[in-house]
């Protein structure tokens, strides 16, 4: 008879497997955009200005609900948030399918914001239930963020194969089918927390998996949050950092199915593999990112942050000049080497300044304002892409690459503090006892 150490090992594997691949599936409703939009530009003859406010609808709508949704996500199951969430991105991707005005799809597309915002903190919550020591828990969060990077190099691979098949809507029907088959394999298999899964092998059958948890997270004050959130001009400087790189990504994920094929002269399926290579190199330096933090800085983010920050504007002008594939694909890959580790290490480096009680409206408040960087994306681009060209765009984000390296200076000697994290349910109170060795101010 299995043990109940082995029992526990084995479900903590299968519940890892599960979320890595139920958010990858969310991920490819997000990352289908910026292969529908050059129809949605042709079909409906709007100016890349005008498609621009779908991409800002999403990063705004997103960016407010990541700030705001931090009640319901303590509050929710984790597993039903993510199957809810899955089905309605289906339904969002259907619905954009069946529509001919771009008013309805900003709506659609304005709502896909508030349903992806929930995904990536479910994950987490689940995550931190059957990880709950730090100590042993580094390495497998460095390969969850790895989702990110597997989900969106697989998108543009599986989606530009479908739509040579069967045309540009089938960028949205493949997502919209992966998100119904996922949400019903997370229903019928994820448990969402040990204790979830406690019950169900050792009750009566037809048991819910879902744990019933009493204990409640006391909310922060409101002068705890302005003292320590609003006021901290770490949060400040890593949220305008995070600005300017999720502006990068972005930019770069949206609009490279339209800037490769008119700038570089490359076929759709091209621009797609120069994605895969930056979403490969992002794989690689989310992996590294964490192990050189713990093991070159002694615990530091901030020299990752600032370091990968300042390298980001020479791949960026480097693709500004090159024209070969090969060399295309290469800078692709050195941007997301550079960017990935940023947005991988912020997420904790922000809990980690700010008292214990306050981390996550410390994380959704940084979230946010990256965000922000990312709805400048969409419109603000597309405005200045009319005006001053693509070369234009690049000068104007390798600048900001620049400006995130001067930001994440400052931060280069904060200290996280290190003391045992225990998971309750898979909510994000697991952070109550986390303490800070050096506050930044």
């Amino acid at each position: 008879m299995e043990d109940g150490a082995m029992r526990r090992a084995k479900s903590r594997v299968n519940e890892f497997v599960l979320i890595y691949m139920g958010y990858m599936t969310f991920l490819a409703a997000r990352k289908s955009y910026g292969f529908w939009l050059p129809s949605v530009l042709t079909t409906l003859q709007v100016s890349r200005g005008e498609a621009g406010v779908l991409g800002s609808s999403f990063e705004f709508v997103y960016g407010g609900c990541a700030l705001l949704n931090g009640v319901l996500i303590d509050m929710a199951s984790p597993k039903l948030l993510l199957v809810g969430g899955l089905l309605l991105s289906s339904c969002v991707c259907i619905g954009i399918s069946m529509s001919s005005s771009l008013p309805v799809m900003v709506a659609l597309w304005a709502f896909h914001g508030l349903v992806q915002s929930v995904g990536w903190p479910s994950v987490t919550n689940v995550f931190l239930a059957w990880f709950p020591d730090p100590a042993t828990r580094g390495a497998w969060y460095s390969l969850l963020s790895t989702c990110q990077n597997a989900g969106a190099a697989t998108v543009p691979l599986v989606l530009s194969f479908a739509m040579n098949y069967y045309g540009w809507k089938a960028a949205l029907y493949v997502p919209a089918v992966s998100c119904v088959m996922m949400a019903m394999v997370l229903l019928l298999c994820l448990h969402g927390s040990p204790a979830a899964a406690q019950t169900y092998h050792g009750g009566a059958r037809g048991l819910s998996r879902e744990p019933s948890s009493n204990a409640v997270r006391r909310p922060p004050s409101v002068s705890l949050l302005i003292n320590t959130v609003l006021f901290n001009k770490s949060l400040w400087l890593m949220g305008v950092n995070y600005f300017c790189i999720s502006m990068v990504r972005t930019c770069l994920s949206d609009w490279s199915a339209v800037f490769l094929p008119e700038s570089k002269g490359l076929s759709l399926p091209a621009a797609a593999s120069a994605l895969f290579f930056m979403e490969t190199g992002g794989f690689v330096g989310s992996l590294a990112a964490g192990w050189i933090s713990d093991r070159l800085f002694a615990g530091r983010r901030g020299p990752v942050v600032c370091i990968c920050s300042s390298m980001i504007a020479p791949g960026l002008l480097g693709l500004r000049l090159v024209k070969a594939p090969l060399l295309i694909q290469a800078c692709y890959f050195y941007i997301g080497f550079c960017a990935f580790p940023v947005h991988v290490l912020l997420g904790l480096f922000s809990r980690e300044v700010v008292p214990p009680s306050v981390g996550s409206s410390a994380g959704g408040f940084v979230k946010c304002i990256a965000q922000a960087g990312g709805a400048f994306a969409g419109l603000p681009l597309g405005a200045l892409q009319q005006r001053a060209g693509w070369d234009g765009v690049l000068c104007v984000l390798a600048g900001m690459g620049i400006l995130s390296g001067c930001c994440a200076l400052p931060l280069w000697g904060v200290v996280a503090g290190e003391n045992k994290i225990m998971a309750r349910n898979g909510s994000v109170a697991d952070f109550a006892n986390m303490q800070p060795r050096q506050h930044a101010d």
